[in-house]
């Protein structure tokens, strides 16, 4: 038996073979009497939650067979113990596998044997492979060898044969556990391997004594409850303790999960109970005390007892549950991407509370139904903003989670240069593990750059967003504003509330246009009442002068009609990016359409410009009346007719135009980075428009581009499958992904297996990194001002049961607490 280190402590001790004692009755702590007495020793074990044996801390009693003792029992095991020995193990028993050879017996093995005994399957033998050279003779063993036959011609299964595959050995299952003596079938370094005398020596083995006397131990090691003995009374006693412990921890589970699910804080001020600052927690179990008899006495006798009194109830337990159910989780998804192969990464990084930089790593596969998932891996705190320093934090998370990047197939980051570079990036990095990890911008996060660029290359667009935001600061600093406003918005229905401009979803600002041009007169209103309040202070009736006056101008209201359409098509197309279920085909087709709107938008200005003109009551620009400056000429520059614009020209070529312009620009630049991928795959919805030479020569082109993954017996499927596909609704093939759900869940995945590859490739490449932005919303509501001191693991398992809180509803509680057992060694049987 394994053991680092060994304590002598002596007890008397004599007592009667199979003395009767109570467990209940013993005054000796984290120790439960679950061994056979037997002429030599029974052992004290301690219990696991789940009534496993500690491997901690095992303690044997030894005492001679033929001593006596005048006390009774119980003082004879409290007062007079004898030679107890402590083992402490660094090393977790292993549940004994097919092969005998590879059994490690200790007390754990043997009692999960009994328990759970082998069961012998001829049909599994390779007999083929058994064969043993006698001389130039070979022998090998045969079914009948595991057959006794008997003197009226009967057939018997002999059960008690082992055979060892690693050893090509026969053992004997009794005698391997409970021998009194050296026998060829119980050794399990040698075993028997003489098939040339096999018959005779089985049929000597199970009518020996030794092999009887094995058989009838280990009938009594399996039959104690006959025995009416100790054994029985301890059974109960431990399987009641077991039921009871597990009750607890079914409450404490179901209120680790219920607060983390839904990013609720844990603790409070105090830890007792009874306590109005005790927080989340045990407030919860103090709810569910009041309804359920069992929990309030539990509560009542092993609440506040202090550290060193077990109730399964204290921060501690609550934390070790809160790891595990994390790494349940994971481990869940870990098992869902190996199943399913081919994952794309998503990464991306936000300061938290305490301005410590967070990596978010999210990855997407697609599931056993045919639709892409996106799964949430946790937050890798501290790792800097170099590609190099991503790289090797990445490669270290994916290692301890073991998950191959070879499988790789896709990345989505922003369109920082620290993850987007063609040289150093992180992107390139990642291609050095996998050379088909293609690199897809996410494309919301470019439709954002676009929109800002465009509005930046203008005085007017920035100036127009700047008016905005301080029309926002202006009324929301004051109570007394904005009471002003909500009262004159509120009589008008179709009016909506201002908003505040948004520094990172630059779509969003749509909000605050159409909050503009629906609530403009109502907006205005509101300034004059209070620029004609004498009660107000000189500096605040001046300021709402100022912005009176800046969005009255024609120049305001002309932005505002043609900014709000604009953004609400950008907003409609980013709220379908950051979708889960697209595909890159739909990315390409929604770039394009608003790039056409753009573009159509090109020939309204005189919509606009009308719209503008109603909505302000006026008719001239700002610049209009004011004399033009003219740019001073050098000496060597000759005479030109330089034409200065003003009025509508001025806006129509100086704004409106290199707006537009340049909004068309970018969506037309922007969309070649999903283009190229595209183009790869994307004929695969037009088979039916392509002959049978377009389909082998596109299809010729993704074997080369995937060789690991395709073969060339791709080329002809699709040619088949071009037919196949004529048979599908026009719902089934108007995207990949429905494509690819189709195909999975009907009868055809065996006969296109190389078709459903590429398409679960293609439909598993992220075109937004969305689900890493929604794991910041998840950090700042779990690690706000308030609970700063949350350390990182925690803060990641926290991150995890709330954003993958549909797995964890999955989970059997069950399950956690088996493996609660089985890590941690607690003094009371759970």
């Amino acid at each position: 038996m394994p053991h680092t280190s060994t304590k002598q402590m002596t007890y008397g001790v004599e007592m009667e073979p199979y003395a009767r004692v109570k467990f209940e009755e013993l005054s000796v702590h984290s120790v439960q009497l679950c061994g056979l007495f037997s002429d030599i020793e029974f052992p004290y074990l301690a219990a696991t939650p789940d009534g496993l044996v500690d491997e901690d801390s095992i303690l044997e009693i030894k005492r001679p067979y033929a001593a006596r003792d005048t006390k009774s029992p119980v003082e004879a095991v409290n007062n007079k113990l004898a030679e107890i020995t402590v083992y402490d193990f660094n090393e977790k028993s292993q549940i004994p596998g097919p092969d005998p050879v590879k059994w490690n017996l200790n007390l754990d093995s043997i009692n999960f044997l009994l328990a759970n005994p082998p069961k012998i399957d001829i049909s599994t033998i390779p007999f083929a492979e058994t064969k043993r050279m006698f001389g130039n003779i070979s022998r090998r063993l045969t079914p009948d060898h595991f057959m006794r036959k008997l003197q009226n011609g009967e057939k018997k299964l002999r059960e008690w044969i082992l055979y060892s595959p690693s050893k090509n050995a026969l053992f004997c299952f009794q005698c391997l556990l409970f021998s009194p003596k050296p026998t060829v079938f119980g050794n399990k370094n040698e075993g028997f391997i003489n098939w040339k005398k096999c018959n005779e020596s089985l049929q000597e083995h199970e009518t020996s004594k030794t092999h009887a006397e094995s058989v009838r131990i280990w009938f009594s090691r399996i039959k104690k409850e006959d025995r009416g003995v100790i054994d029985l009374e301890l059974k109960l006693n431990i399987e009641n303790q077991i039921s009871y412990w597990k009750n607890v921890l079914y409450r404490v589970v179901e209120t680790v999960s219920f607060l983390a699910s839904r990013g609720l804080a844990f603790r409070g001020n105090s830890h007792n109970f009874g306590s109005k600052q005790n927080g989340n927690y045990l407030g919860c179990l103090e709810l569910v005390a009041k309804f359920d008899p069992f929990l309030s006495a539990h509560i009542a006798n092993y609440g506040n007892k202090g550290k060193g009194n077990v109730s399964y109830l204290s921060s501690n337990i609550c934390d070790e549950f809160i790891s595990l159910m994390s790494d349940t989780v994971i481990d869940k998804i870990v098992s869902e991407i190996k199943e399913r192969k081919y994952f794309s990464l998503i990464v991306d990084s936000t300061p938290d509370v305490t301005t410590r930089d967070q990596l978010t790593v999210a990855i997407r596969y697609i599931s056993n139904e045919g639709l892409p998932v996106e799964r949430f891996l946790g937050f890798i705190p501290s790792v800097g903003h170099k590609g190099s320093d991503m790289e090797q934090a990445l490669l270290k998370k994916f290692c301890e989670l073991n998950i191959d990047l070879k499988f790789c197939r896709g990345q989505s980051y922003d369109n920082a240069s620290n993850m987007s570079g063609v040289y150093n990036g992180l992107q390139t990095r990642i291609k050095n593990y996998s050379s088909t990890a293609f690199f897809v911008p996410c494309s919301a996060h470019s439709l954002n750059l676009i929109g800002s660029n465009a509005a930046d290359t203008t005085q007017e667009g920035t100036k127009f967003f700047f008016i905005c935001q301080a029309i926002y600061n202006f009324f929301s600093v004051s109570t007394f504003r904005w009471n002003i406003l909500t009262n004159i918005i509120e009589k008008n229905p179709g009016c909506v509330k201002i908003k505040k401009l948004c520094s990172t979803r630059w779509s969003s600002r749509y909000d605050v246009c159409r909050a503009m041009c629906n609530g403009y007169a109502q907006v205005l209103s509101a300034l004059n009442t209070i620029c004609d309040d004498e009660g107000q202070k000189k500096d605040t009736r001046h300021e709402a002068r100022s912005i009176k006056n800046k969005i009255e101008s024609l120049n305001f209201c002309f932005m505002i009609c043609m900014w709000t359409p604009i953004l609400q098509r950008f907003n409609a197309t980013s709220i379908s990016l950051q979708s889960i279920d697209i595909d890159l085909a739909t990315v390409v087709t929604l770039y394009d359409s608003l790039e056409k709107y753009v573009e159509d938008i090109r020939e309204r200005f005189d919509v606009y410009l009308e719209q503008a003109k109603t909505m302000c009551s006026k008719q001239l620009f700002s610049w209009d009346g004011v004399r033009q400056k003219k740019r001073n000429k050098f000496f060597d520059e000759t005479e030109s007719n330089e034409e200065l614009l003003g009025g509508e020209q001025k806006m129509k070529c100086e704004v409106f135009y290199v707006i537009i312009d340049k909004l068309a620009m970018n969506l037309r630049e922007r969309k070649l980075s999903y283009t190229d991928i595209n183009n790869n795959f994307g004929f695969i919805l037009k088979l039916d428009t392509l002959d049978t030479n377009g389909i082998r020569e596109n299809a010729k082109n993704l074997v080369k581009i995937y060789p690991e993954d395709l073969n060339e017996t791709f080329i002809e499927e699709l040619v088949q499958f071009k037919n196949i596909l004529n048979l599908f609704s026009k719902e089934d093939k108007s995207s990949f992904i429905s494509l690819l759900k189709c195909l999975t869940n009907s009868s055809l995945l065996t006969t296109f297996p190389n078709v459903e590859i590429v398409l679960r490739i293609f439909c598993c490449m992220a075109s937004s990194n969305a689900s890493g932005e929604r794991s910041f919303s998840v950090l700042k509501r779990i690690k706000n001002y308030l609970r700063s001191a949350l350390v990182d693991e925690k803060m990641s398992s926290l991150s995890i049961l709330n954003i993958e809180s549909d797995i964890l509803q999955q989970i059997d509680w069950s399950d956690i607490i088996h493996k609660f057992a089985v890590l941690k060694s607690r003094k009371k049987l759970i």
